[in-house]
């Protein structure tokens, strides 16, 4: 079991890994609520472990209601509004982003919106390509793409082609 520090940056992920353990059976989410208190680090053990002995035993009982009280602590309305923010505002190369590839842009950017929002694949499409450079319209031709996927596997098929569009950097 991956363990976690209290890095809202990574909830998200490590939330899903923990969900795919959880989806094995039954007893996998008995267990995880046991073992995931035990693998929390750094601030998020800090905050676990000063949580009443009574409530964590009546949150141990399974991964589901576990996860209801990690999310309820630390996905907040606040937390929400800034990463709904953040998913909007992503571009191509943005700081901290500046040496990305076309497909770790895609990447990055669909993680955001998928978690933020419940856009069917028109949506999505839309927006990742509102922030990627303008100069990739005249290579991907994002009408004719049907998927998100299909998205995906357009920018990782012209992926030396999106970068040598760009203009050059003095």
């Amino acid at each position: 079991v991956e363990s976690w520090d209290g890095d809202t940056d990574q909830i998200i992920h490590w939330l899903r890994k923990m969900d795919d353990l959880a989806s094995m059976s039954i007893r996998m989410r008995q267990q995880l609520a046991r073992i995931v208190p035990k693998r929390l680090t750094g601030a998020a053990s800090s905050w676990y472990w000063s949580l009443p002995f009574d409530h964590r035993r009546r949150i141990e009982v399974e991964w589901p209601v576990l996860r209801e009280e990690i999310t309820g602590y630390y996905m907040t309305k606040k937390w929400w509004e800034k990463l709904r923010k953040r998913a909007s505002d992503a571009k191509f190369r943005e700081g901290g982003h500046t040496r990305e590839s076309p497909s770790e842009y895609f990447i990055r950017k669909a993680d955001l919106l998928t978690t933020a929002y419940n856009f069917d694949d028109s949506e999505m499409i839309s927006e990742i390509m509102d922030g990627a450079p303008s100069q990739w319209n005249m290579i991907l031709t994002t009408h004719l793409y049907q998927t998100v996927v299909e998205l995906q596997r357009a920018i990782r098929f012209h992926e030396e082609a999106l970068v040598e569009c760009l203009p050059q950097r003095p």
